[in-house]
């Protein structure tokens, strides 16, 4: 039977455990490892995946109808090979209108320090790799060096 490939079909390939879902990882890196598998296009798709699901993440009527479906089942439930739960999440604070001047004035110090601490790495960040030579305030002669950088190369996609 040819089974048309429908948003809900597709999506229901998905309805996993998590053995499966491992299982699915290792058969892609095995068809990877063996050549089979092409990994800019497993790449690729693993982009759209993700950006699939930012997608809808982000979406306030698909987060909005979810909310409500579970809602009726409790604020904590089992369904399928998951544990939902209802609950506060991302909890802000603002402090604006407080009217309190200590923490009007702690805010600032913090403000000036976090730009003073931003201009002091920026500054030893292009300091030659062989160091500089500074007086300290307790009128000491030191050698100041570039930070240790490190990185990870990584193949970024960019979704047209």
């Amino acid at each position: 039977m040819n089974q048309e490939l429908t948003t809900i079909n597709i999506l229901s390939l998905f309805e996993t455990n998590k053995a499966q879902r491992q299982s699915f990882v290792s058969d892609v890196i095995q068809g990877l490892e063996s050549g089979s598998i092409n990994p800019l296009n497993v790449h690729l798709q693993i982009k759209a995946m993700e950006d699939l699901v930012k997608l809808l993440n982000d979406n306030k009527v698909y987060k909005s109808i979810v909310l409500d479906a579970a809602e009726k089942n409790g604020k904590k439930f089992s369904y399928q090979s998951a544990e939902f739960s209802c609950r506060e999440v991302g909890v802000k604070y603002d402090y604006k209108q407080c009217n309190d001047a200590e923490l009007t004035d702690l805010q600032q110090q913090a403000d000036t320090i976090n730009a003073k601490l931003k201009a002091r790495q920026e500054f030893i960040k292009a300091l030659p790799i062989e160091g500089i030579e500074v007086l300290t305030s307790e009128g000491e002669l030191i050698y100041i060096y570039p930070p240790a950088k490190s990185s990870t190369t990584s193949v970024v996609v960019t979704l047209k």
